[in-house]
């Protein structure tokens, strides 16, 4: 099914180009995928041997890691023309992360996995920021990027009720693969994508 097609029946007033069509559907599913599992996150830290406590640490360096880092790279990331390949790569280091959740042997692992989840996001998170930014129009910026964030928020509850469900049924391992290749196709996708359309 066309993608204009099903953004026309679900937001109908919203004036959104291919460029934005595209980025909200890819980041969509990035969410959604993540979203599979990040409400459960210390349910699986449990299960690896960690404790409550060390469920908290651990989140808390990947997001210590990609708020610095985000930081640091927004400046170096200023110099790169192409801001897409950044969102691409970014994306491919998440199906890295996703694939050592899927082989998790001890706590060290985690601790490194956190780290490269951190890279990961603080890549990909401002790329899809400006290449977003870039396509948006003055006067309907403000509904363009409440699209987005709206989509999105749909996106990670979705996800959360869904995710619940499969880890129950099918246990955190086939969900992790899921996660690492869909995460691996999308930044392929982005890549491959002509530079004109980001």
């Amino acid at each position: 099914m066309n993608i204009k097609i099903i953004f026309n029946a679900i937001l109908p007033r919203v004036k959104l180009n291919k460029s934005l069509r595209i980025l909200i559907s890819v980041n969509t599913v990035i969410v959604f995928v993540t979203g599979l599992f990040t409400p459960f996150y210390a349910i699986f830290v449990q299960k690896i041997g960690g404790s409550i406590v060390f469920a908290g640490i651990s989140w808390g360096l990947f997001s210590v890691v990609a708020g610095i880092l985000t930081l640091l790279f927004g400046t170096w990331q200023l110099k790169v023309k192409e801001q897409e390949l950044l969102l691409a790569l970014g994306y491919c280091i998440r199906g890295v992360t996703f694939l050592s959740y899927a082989f998790m042997h001890d706590i060290a692992q985690l601790i490194l996995t956190q780290v490269l989840w951190g890279i990961g996001v603080a890549l990909a998170t401002p790329a899809f920021d400006s290449v977003y930014s870039s396509h948006t129009v003055q006067d309907h910026s403000i509904a363009q990027w409440g699209q987005w964030e709206g989509v999105a928020a749909i996106a990670v509850g979705l996800a959360a009720l869904i995710g619940g469900i499969l880890i129950q049924t099918i246990g955190f391992t086939p969900i992790f693969i899921i996660m690492a290749a869909s995460s691996f196709i999308l930044g392929i996708y982005i890549w491959r994508l002509p530079r004109e359309l980001l």
